[in-house]
């Protein structure tokens, strides 16, 4: 038994669901919506597994460290110029690129002076202790 008011009827009701355009022009509906994100999800953690799997986790995790490390680094040298990413972004091409240079030396001279300054307190503490010059692994804490 169909019910009909006014040009609808309960079928077509019951069999219509919302949809959404995509930027394609393709309806989706909020199903298909939610899968595709589940599956770019599943793919994003697939991808950093297989990541972890091909370098180790020990490797992965103190690249992970370094990169934090250099993050903070990078917001630190921001600040103290009075620069945000923002307004990095806004500068014109051979500016932001001067600047970029700038930042990545600045980087790379911290991370170099803090190795050194615990190398050299490693091994004066083992000398000091009678301990032979050994291999060391630092650990990098963000």
């Amino acid at each position: 038994m169909s019910m009909s008011v006014s040009g609808f009827n309960a079928a077509s009701l019951v069999s219509s669901t919302p949809t959404l355009a995509t930027s394609s022009g393709q309806p989706q509906t909020p199903a298909e919506k939610a899968k595709a994100a589940a599956d770019a999800a599943k793919a994003a953690q697939q991808q950093l597994l297989d990541e972890v799997k091909r370098k180790g986790l020990y490797a992965w995790a103190q690249e992970q460290k370094f990169e934090a490390l250099k993050a903070k680094i990078r917001a630190q040298i921001l600040q103290e110029k009075g620069l945000t990413e923002e307004g990095l972004a806004g500068m014109d091409q051979t500016s932001r690129t001067s600047m970029e240079t700038a930042i990545q030396e600045e980087i790379t001279r911290r991370i170099k002076d803090v190795m050194k300054t615990e190398l050299e307190g490693k091994a004066h503490a083992d000398a000091k202790a009678g301990k032979p010059a050994a291999p060391m692994i630092i650990d990098i804490s963000v």
